[in-house]
């Protein structure tokens, strides 16, 4: 359950939230948890995360970071929506390269980067990736990224963004500091 910035929400308002959708598309969206739930396809998969960290512990030379052993990782049944069918809406325009997601948590010191990450768009597209509000038949729970984040199985759960409120899709490769140095 790590989360990058120690600033997170302790409560989110459903009525208020929404999923933005962004960038090089026809039609930005605004996104109400209703209407990723009851307004779009349902899909479900069994995928583990897991933290890039996992392990960590055991390499030599040392690496920075926390220095976890093994269990940095789970398995859950996923359900929420496909993030091609989210894309689709939006109306991705010609040349776009990459989709990138950020959450609702935020830095603890100004001038720090925003936590955020991205996919190539043909990855982001392939039907696999997923937006997820459910976790094993249960609404995802708060410390696991609630409302929504995204599944990409066989990913790090590093792209796995946690509280996901922001899709933006990109039109040149991704030059934010957690993806291009982190």
């Amino acid at each position: 359950m790590r989360w990058h910035w120690a600033v997170i929400p302790t409560e989110i308002d459903v009525a208020s939230f929404r999923l933005s959708v962004s960038g090089h598309v026809d039609k930005p969206l605004s996104l109400t948890l209703k209407d990723i739930v009851d307004g779009m396809p349902r899909v479900e998969l069994a995928a583990v995360n897991q933290c890039s960290g996992n392990s960590r512990g055991f390499s030599q030379p040392v690496v920075p970071g926390a220095q976890w052993a093994n269990g940095a990782m789970g398995n859950a049944k996923w359900m929420g929506v496909r993030l091609k069918d989210v894309l689709d809406r939006a109306g991705v325009k010609p040349g776009a390269l990459a989709v990138r997601f950020a959450g609702l948590d935020q830095p603890v010191v100004d001038g720090a980067p925003k936590f955020m990450k991205s996919l190539a768009l043909d990855h982001a597209r392939d039907g696999e990736v997923m937006i997820a509000y459910a976790m094993n038949g249960e609404q995802l729970p708060l410390l696991n990224g609630f409302p929504l984040r995204p599944v990409v199985p066989g990913w790090y759960s590093t792209y796995w963004v946690k509280m996901l409120d922001r899709i933006e899709v990109l039109a040149t490769p991704d030059e934010n500091f957690w993806t291009r140095n982190a």
